[in-house]
């Protein structure tokens, strides 16, 4: 399984997530309310061992299409989101429950490298979002 698949799996656990809306990888439509996960630009390994093995990074971002205005209490309600979406995170891997590898590949935690804000706006949406590392070991044996 591509690591990708593998977050996006995890993510789609969350309980903030509206029942029945998108969650598309590298692709944000539109419409409100849509969800996707999106890899990013970085070095994958952090470390890397003498017998071959290493210790893997995937910079991510979760990224949602929200109603958006003047109306205030949305633009709250959208922020607090990703306030709660952080805590999830945080709680998820400080109890262990990480996404799901294939054989010799084992993670290690998850976290937010930034608070959710809004990065690009229309007349009636926002997308907002939120940038994540997953953090990894990966055996010499694999593949």
């Amino acid at each position: 399984m591509h690591i990708i698949e593998s977050i996006r799996n995890f993510i789609a656990k969350c309980p903030l997530l509206k029942d029945g809306c998108l969650l598309n990888v590298d692709r944000l439509g539109d419409t409100e309310i849509e969800y996707t996960v999106d890899g990013e630009m970085t070095s994958p390994i952090l470390k890397k061992y003498v017998d071959g093995s290493s210790l893997r990074q995937f910079n991510f971002i979760f990224a949602s299409r929200e109603k958006y205005g003047s109306d205030t209490l949305q633009n709250i309600a959208n922020s607090g989101f990703y306030e709660d979406f952080a805590d999830w995170i945080e709680t998820q891997s400080d109890s262990g429950n990480l996404p799901e590898l294939d054989e010799f590949r084992i993670p290690q935690y998850i976290e937010v490298l930034s608070g959710g804000y809004v990065f690009d706006t229309n007349d009636s949406t926002a997308r907002y979002q939120i940038q994540l590392k997953f953090v990894y070991y990966q055996d010499r044996r694999y593949k």
